[in-house]
């Protein structure tokens, strides 16, 4: 099966869908011509699922522009990102949980370890596990977010290294 065309089913209702299925960007007042195909699409799965709505959006109202995987419109966007961030309670610091990190003082080298957030929680605080550039190190290395100071890898990463020179 291509995906020129097939049906779907998007809030109940039976929808046509695929990038030889001509519509209008779905927000309001919006009247660009789009397709409904993948690169259109709000999240990864037509028709839905907890990522995003399943809606078809013009590169404007996409976050992420046309043809990238995963792109949002603006109500997931918001919704993604309040469910990723993470305050903590003693000094008040904002995480994006979708962010890797380092222990504050360490540097970045590309075939080093960053910490990255494994989708739990323990004792109210994001569990983080190392990974290296080969992947997941293990478990045995988990720590809390809430232990110690963090800083963001890639504002480290810049930091470090720099701009380029205009």
């Amino acid at each position: 099966m291509g995906y020129a065309y097939y049906e779907i089913i998007r809030n109940g209702e039976k929808i046509e869908a695929g990038y030889s299925v001509k519509a209008d960007c779905e927000k309001t007042g919006c009247k660009e011509k789009i397709d409904r195909g993948l690169g259109y699409l709000c999240g990864s799965t037509p028709g839905g699922d907890e990522y995003g709505c399943g809606g078809y959006f013009c590169g404007d109202h996409r976050l992420g522009g046309y043809a990238t995987a995963n792109g949002l419109c603006q109500t997931c966007w918001d919704a993604a990102a309040e469910s990723a961030r993470w305050i903590h309670p003693k000094t008040g610091e904002e995480f994006d949980l979708r962010d890797s990190y380092l222990p504050a003082g360490d540097r970045y080298t590309s075939d080093g370890i960053v910490w990255w957030y494994t989708g739990t929680m323990q004792n109210g605080s994001p569990v983080m596990a190392c990974r290296d550039m080969y992947g997941d190190i293990g478990g045995a290395y988990d720590r809390l977010l809430s232990e110690g100071e963090w800083e963001n890898a890639a504002i480290v990463y810049h930091r470090q290294w720099g701009a380029p020179a205009a």
